[in-house]
């Protein structure tokens, strides 16, 4: 009896300090985890959101054409870190349309529009012209354009 005691007390000293063990494995496993967990979720939504950012070379596009009996063509678009707002007011074809829808049919339009800050004046308006399918015969086309590395660049035109 005396042996059976000397050897339950290695036995149980051996069990709890297994357990302890265990315990603190466990919380180094978790505090190891939620760190790539975090890391892994911040690089997932910077990715989204430089996605978002090249889908086009722009980050603002601000498009107003004015042609004879005040009838005019206009589209807001901007995209930040709070979202992307879009907007087309077309007079001609008694057209208005704010977010998704606008942001939908602008979506097609832009999709084509392949300027940069360094193209010509009369190649971003040809494109723009061309992209949105307006009449040349305008009065007054201006277009204000932010972008993705931070040029903002006007561009204006008189007949």
């Amino acid at each position: 009896m005396k042996y059976a005691k000397i050897l339950i007390v290695p036995f149980l000293v051996g069990a709890l300090y297994g357990c302890n063990d265990n315990d603190v494995d466990q919380d180094e496993l978790v505090t190891e985890t939620n760190p790539a967990t975090e890391t892994n979720q911040t690089d997932t939504t910077n990715d989204n959101q430089e996605n978002a950012e090249t889908s086009y070379n722009f980050t603002h596009f601000d498009l107003d054409v004015d042609y004879a009996n005040d009838v005019s063509y206009d589209v807001e678009y901007t995209m930040n870190q709070n979202g992307t707002t879009a907007e087309i007011d077309d007079d001609a074809n008694k057209v208005e349309l704010k977010g998704d829808e606008a942001n939908n049919q602008l979506a097609g339009y832009f999709e084509s529009l392949t300027f940069d800050e360094t193209s010509s004046d009369e190649d971003v308006l040809n494109q723009v012209i061309t992209a949105f399918n307006l009449d040349g015969n305008y009065q007054n086309f201006e277009l204000e354009v932010k972008f993705n590395n931070g040029d903002v660049k006007r561009y204006e035109f008189k007949k």
